[in-house]
């Protein structure tokens, strides 16, 4: 019986469960070769001492990290928030540690700097958030040498595994709703150049709003580029405005209601991601809800069946459009609510 102050071993367990540490470690790593009684009376001693497997001491038995790499960006962002902490929870429940490397740019040096951080920590699979394509390049290198998941809209090779959320389609259901409640003139407040998820957006706005579409102005993803991209849209005669984002979205409203102008009465407007603030603005704010989450699990999900030897494939998940008083009035039935 190990001391209080001890950290129980693998062999404390199996004295007291009366096996032998071969099958300890099988009933952690392989427990479809122990019989069900067996199982159910070491995990019970795993239980009762709080045995926790020594990572370190496996990683160097296996040849195994137990370790995976996520790549993200801006981690103060709401969306990537919301996907890597469901990434790490799918690696944790699964044994492994999500170790992670933001990137603040997609310049070749700080590429090149996470391409190296990863392979020198002997990750065994990384996620990668691609949001430009120099990021997706760098994500075909690594799938050269680790199994490699990316989330990203666009164009993406088809021997690379990948997790999207359509934001093509999720930008038409947003102009949609807008049509469905009248508006003729829908300009739209973009996400930056360059980044595959705005340029989903923008295509989807473009290609939806036909006739209607209005100005594009460029606003990132920042509440205050959305202010200042209002006064050309008023200047351009615009009845709606599709935003980049929530936070663009925001920034707008604003903006309009200081220059005497009413949501949605003068101008509609419908924000992206519906973000947990959005229904408790003072105009609640239509937006389109990105699965943020669901991403997340997704892509875990696709890393660990590549790991185990699968072949890479797709995962389209799909936005859903919130309808709120931003928008204008509208039968919900038109706009799929």
């Amino acid at each position: 019986m190990p001391r209080s102050t001890d950290r129980p071993s693998i062999r404390d367990v199996a004295a007291q469960a009366g096996v032998s540490y071969q099958t300890v470690s099988r009933v952690l790593n392989e427990p479809d070769r122990v019989t069900p009684a067996t199982r159910a009376r070491v995990q019970k001693v795993i239980d009762k001492l709080g045995y926790r497997p020594n990572k370190v001491a496996r990683a160097l038995a296996t040849n195994e990290s137990m370790m995976i790499g996520v790549v993200t960006i801006h981690a103060t962002l709401f969306g990537p928030i919301q996907t890597h902490y469901a990434i790490d929870e799918g690696a944790r429940a699964r044994g492994y540690i999500a170790a992670t490397v933001t990137i603040q740019d997609d310049s070749q040096q700080s590429l090149d700097e996470a391409r190296e951080q990863l392979l020198a920590l002997g990750v065994e699979g990384v996620v990668i958030s691609a949001w430009s394509a120099p990021v997706l390049g760098m994500a075909e290198r690594i799938a050269e040498r680790i199994p490699t998941v990316v989330i990203a809209d666009g164009e993406v090779p088809e021997s690379m595994a990948r997790v999207s959320a359509d934001n093509y389609t999720g930008a038409q259901l947003a102009v949609q709703a807008l049509l469905a409640s009248g508006r003729r003139r829908i300009g739209h407040l973009a996400g930056p150049t360059g980044w595959l998820e705005a340029e989903a957006r923008r295509a989807g706005w473009r290609d939806a709003a036909g006739d209607n579409a209005g100005p594009l102005v460029e606003a990132s993803w920042r509440s205050g580029d959305g202010y200042a991209g209002v006064d050309e849209m008023i200047a351009a005669g615009v009845d709606a405005i599709f935003a980049a984002n929530d936070l663009v979205a925001v920034g707008a409203i604003r903006r309009l209601t200081e220059r005497g102008l009413s949501v949605p009465d003068d101008v509609a407007i419908v924000g992206y991601d519906d973000e947990e603030i959005a229904p408790y603005l003072t105009v609640p704010l239509a937006s389109v809800k990105q699965p943020f989450a669901e991403l997340g699990v997704a892509a875990i999900d696709l890393l660990f069946e590549l790991m185990n030897g699968a072949q890479p494939s797709t995962v389209r998940l799909h936005a859903k459009y919130r309808h709120r008083e931003s928008a204008g009035a509208v039968d919900p039935a038109e706009v799929g609510e």
